[in-house]
């Protein structure tokens, strides 16, 4: 179990966004939302453009309304990311579940292209924070 996050955001983009449909949590992925500057949560990976690293100082951290920063998934940075049902393996690639990042494990026989947000840092359990090195691409799972 990770005890500690791997992070290193220095050399990331990070980008201070209006969260517009649903609640955001920290770690966990966004995407776009329908105008410039807003995101919505991604609980699928489909048009995935970051995660969040930083809530707002709203009332209700990551509510409608709050802004938030997301890191892109660009650069050669370390996220850390809310492990989902399924766990994290270091070293493999990272896909999204309803609940944060699971290892995406390829299906030669029976294939099926899903969205991948990077790769493990880190192995660990569902619940736990773990670091992800991005890279937004297409798996065959």
């Amino acid at each position: 179990m990770a005890t500690r996050a791997d992070k290193d955001l220095q050399r990331a983009l990070i980008v201070t966004r209006k969260v517009v449909t649903g609640a955001v949590s920290l770690y966990m992925p966004v995407k776009d939302g329908a105008n410039d500057h807003e995101v919505q949560p991604c609980t699928d990976g489909v048009d995935m453009i970051g995660v969040v690293v930083a809530l707002g100082p709203a009332s209700t951290p990551g509510a409608v309304g709050d802004y938030v920063q997301i890191a892109y998934l660009a650069g050669p940075i370390v996220i850390p990311v809310k492990v989902g049902t399924g766990g994290a393996t270091r070293g493999k690639f990272a896909k999204v579940v309803a609940d944060g990042f699971t290892t995406a494990t390829p299906d030669v026989a029976t294939p099926a292209a899903i969205n991948v947000a990077g790769f493990f840092t880190q192995s660990s359990v569902v619940g736990d924070v773990v670091g992800l090195v991005p890279c937004k691409s297409w798996l065959t799972e």
